[in-house]
Order: structure tokens, then C-alpha cells, then sequence
């Protein structure tokens, strides 16, 4: 049956008018298109931006994705809660996105090659490194220990590749793996074993006397014990966090101090001591020297100690030489609890409280990516 008079005209009409409307955006000059996508708020923006047409997709590509905060990831549950999906909240766009998960379980992963990952779990032992963006997984040996549940998992770099290290929480030892280990290399120590950071080879390793152990990755053996890094005038409370990074080839210590010297009624009641590993020479052992400045990098913490750095830029509110942490009280009035991603300025030792966090978000944190991994 042939279609009625004038129906086959307004079809082709429409397909011209489509047609020519996306042929207009194609014929936007390339060289104003990062200019464009560089302003979006985040990686979902920058997915659909990708999905225009072909000549944008060209002039965006995915190791390339605009500046932005990084996702606070929902808090987990207990130890068996199962989890279909991962939940993350965008601070530079206030959007929450799910994404379907993999596996029973989740753990934040940051830091070095991997940061946009997270490990997750099939069952108590199964495991797989796995971005939740792009779908990409990498299977890992099964579970070193059975306080794996109660671990806190996090990525380093080394030497441009990935190594997994795992904490349990309970016993303060650790377990690493690298890309193609069969198994996890252990290391027990002491007890008092708490943040870490890896740096040439070696795991530097805070304890609650504040002295850092130098252990060497391939041995396990504790090399060096470092003393605890000099105070600031006027300096002596209790420190709240203690935080390693390592930023552009150097090891940093971060140390968060209530001004009082007691306890922080607020944010802005904090301020931070960096210090910077010097490595010893001249007979002369390595020890923490105190710094002013960060210069041209932001360092940014989690609720575990982990941290990455970044560089800053303008639209995602990241300043240079600063210092971001997160901050969260309980109010026993309403039995809830506030937290804000707040920003230590290493120049004049103010603290600014840069966006407030849903109460269901918190304590860790992922830097979005869409590459997948080698």
C-alpha cells in the first residue's frame, strides 16, 4: 500500500534538516573544540560530548578528559553486603552517577597508574582490579589473608606499571602484588604499622610513634627506621592525620594539626605541616625536612592516609600549592553527620571549605578515567 501524498516529502525534509544541522557543528574550526570540552564540569559531560559527531570525538581524546575534583565514592557497607552497583558523587557538578559494579564488594583504589580503579571481590578470595568506568578488569591472586574483608586497598605506581597493596586493619600487616605475581608478597613487621607510601623500591611506613620504617619492597626486611620529622614553632599537639604522597619524583609527609593544640571544633581550626624526604648523602642519613611551599602541585587525602598529587587548574578549583583533606563531624543533636572537602592554602595558612559532601559519601575518593588499563 503506497503512503499518503506528502508523507515521503516531510520525511526527507526532516532528514535534511538533521542532517544539515549536524553538518553545522562538524564545521566548528578543531582548534575551538578543547577550548569547549575543557570547560565541562566532568567525565560525564566529556562521554557526551564524545557521542556528537565523529569530528568531535577526534578532537577529544579519552587521555585527555577535562580538569575537574575528583568523585567521592558512597561508603560501603559491612563486610558481606553485596554491591551491584557503585555509586559516586561529582563535587565539581553535584550530579550522583551508578554504575554497575562487579563482584560483592569494593574498595577505594587511588594513586599511581591506576587511580581511577577500584578492587573489588567476587567472593572472600577472588579478586580483580577493575575500572568501574569503562568496564576493564584484571584479575588478581586470591586473597593473601583472611582479614582481607577488613583490608584497606589501595594503587601505587611503580615505574610507570601498577602494584596493589593491602592492609589489614586488624593486624596492621600488608600484602602487595605486581602485574603477573601469582601470589602476594607479605610483609608483618609490627604492629603499629599505619599509612604508607611507595618510593623507589621501598615502602616508607608511618607508626604511631610517628617514626617512619624504610622497607625494602623485594625483601621485606626494614632498612632504616626514620626519626619523627621536626615541629613547627609553636607546634606541639597531637596530630590528627598523617598522610604520604609521592609528587613528581619526590616523597612527601603531610601532617594535620588542630591550632590549639587539643582538638578542631571546625575546618578551619586545622593547619598542616609538609615536610619532604631528603635522602641521605655524605654519611648523613635521610631524615624529614620541613617545607613552605608544594609549588606548582595540590596534594590530595583520603580518610586512609592514601593521597595522590595533581596539578591544578582553575575549573576544578584546584589550587596550586595547596593541601586538600576532608573533614567530617557528628552532630549529636540530629545524631547525623556533616563533612566538606576542605583546602589548606600552604601560603597563608588558611583553610577554605570548597564544597559540602552528601552524608552517604565520604572517606574515599576516585579520580574519574576513561582509558583502559595496559
Amino acid at each position: 500500500m503506497g503512503e499518503p501524498p506528502g508523507r515521503t516529502e516531510r520525511r526527507e525534509a526532516g532528514g535534511t534538516a538533521a542532517a544539515a544541522e549536524e553538518y553545522r557543528w562538524t564545521q566548528l574550526p578543531p582548534e575551538l573544540l578543547p577550548l569547549v570540552y575543557k570547560k565541562l564540569p566532568d567525565s560525564a559531560d566529556f562521554v557526551r560530548f564524545r557521542t556528537v559527531c565523529r569530528a568531535w570525538r577526534d578532537a577529544a581524546p579519552v587521555s585527555d578528559p577535562p580538569p575537574q575534583l575528583p568523585w567521592v565514592v558512597e561508603r560501603r557497607g559491612s563486610a558481606f553486603q553485596a554491591r551491584a552497583h557503585f555509586r559516586f558523587y561529582s563535587p565539581s557538578s553535584g550530579r550522583t552517577y551508578s554504575v554497575r559494579g562487579y563482584g560483592g564488594r569494593s574498595w577505594l583504589v587511588v594513586g599511581g597508574a591506576c587511580q581511577e580503579h577500584l578492587v573489588t571481590t567476587v567472593d572472600l578470595s577472588t579478586t580483580a582490579l577493575y575500572n568501574p568506568l569503562t568496564g576493564d578488569r584484571l584479575a588478581l591472586p586470591p586473597a593473601p589473608y583472611p582479614q582481607w574483608r577488613h583490608g584497606v586497598v589501595h594503587v601505587v605506581a611503580d615505574a610507570g606499571r601498577w602494584l596493589v597493596v593491602n592492609t589489614s586493619t586488624k593486624t596492621r600487616h600488608f600484602g602487595y602484588c605486581r602485574p603477573g605475581d601469582t601470589k602476594w608478597s607479605l610483609v608483618d613487621g609490627r604492629h603499629d604499622m599505619r599509612h604508607r607510601a611507595y618510593h623507589g623500591g621501598r615502602f616508607y611506613v608511618n607508626t604511631n610513634a610517628q617514626e617512619t620504617l624504610v622497607i625494602d619492597a623485594s625483601t621485606g626486611a626494614v632498612d632504616s627506621v626514620l626519626p619523627p620529622p621536626p615541629r613547627s614553632a609553636g607546634g606541639g599537639g597531637v596530630s590528627c592525620s598523617d598522610y604520604l604522597v609521592e609528587s613528581r619524583g619526590k616523597l612527601i609527609r603531610a601532617v594535620l594539626f588542630p591550632r590549639d593544640g587539643v582538638v578542631a571544633a571546625s575546618a578551619e581550626d586545622y593547619y598542616v605541616n609538609v615536610y619532604q624526604l631528603e635522602e641521605g648523602q655524605g654519611g648523613k642519613a635521610a631524615a624529614w625536612a620541613k617545607v613552605e611551599s608544594v609549588g606548582d602541585r595540590v596534594l590530595f587525602f583520603d580518610k586512609h592516609g592514601h593521597g595522590f598529587s595533581l596539578e591544578p587548574n582553575d575549573a576544578a578549583e584546584l589550587r596550586r600549592d595547596c593541601v586538600y583533606f576532608m573533614h567530617e563531624k557528628r552532630t549529636w543533636l540530629d545524631a547525623g553527620e556533616y563533612r566538606f572537602l576542605c583546602r589548606y592554602s600552604m601560603e597563608d595558612g588558611e583553610v577554605d571549605r570548597v564544597v559540602s559532601l552528601p552524608d552517604t559519601f565520604g572517606d574515599t575518593w576516585v579520580v574519574p578515567g576513561l582509558c583502559p588499563s595496559e
